[in-house]
């Protein structure tokens, strides 16, 4: 298979069932703010030396994966092996976010990021989920979405918070 394959110079792009869509398309927006949160994920994973914090960050890369491929197929004929975003997921994100909160120094006033470029990157990264979990609540609007999936961004949105000013003071390693 060629990446270059000059299909979308016109300004379309070919969806998971075949068919050709702007590359405005709600749809097509979603999924390219989730690729990009993957991506500075992945800037933040190579960047933290806390062993905890990089597999996190790697389960939470595949889980973007999965809610991809969910939002892509429109929740129906995803691939076989893909496991859709579950209540499960949101719990172990919100039981991670709370062990290392309490091992944070977490401000009670506005954080202005840039204290390292570790906790910057994951603040970049959040702010990202935030936009994708917009452009998922309008989709929802169109379209019914599985339900823990936003409730999911909403969730990662908080931990990569906690993560970042978890960068930013680094009291003790995290056990997880």
């Amino acid at each position: 298979m060629r990446i270059t394959t000059k299909r979308g110079d016109g300004g379309k792009t070919q969806t998971c069932k075949g068919k050709f869509v702007p590359k405005c398309d709600l749809k097509i927006r979603v999924c390219g703010a989730l690729d990009e949160a993957i991506s500075f994920l992945g800037l933040a994973k190579a960047k933290t030396k806390d062993t905890a914090t990089r597999k996190t960050i790697d389960s939470v890369q595949k889980d973007l994966f999965r809610i991809i491929s969910e939002i892509a197929s429109g929740g129906k004929n995803a691939a076989k092996s893909v496991k859709p975003v579950k209540s499960e997921d949101v719990n172990q994100l919100e039981n991670i976010g709370n062990i290392m909160e309490r091992n944070a120094r977490v401000p009670f006033s506005f954080v202005v990021p840039g204290v390292n470029e570790q906790s910057a990157v994951l603040h970049i990264a959040r702010t990202v989920v935030r936009r994708a979990e917009c452009l998922i609540s309008e989709l929802n609007k169109k379209k019914k979405i599985n339900p823990c999936i936003l409730a999911y961004l909403n969730r990662l949105s908080d931990l990569l918070f906690i993560m970042a000013v978890y960068e930013e003071g680094k009291p003790q390693p995290l056990r997880l």
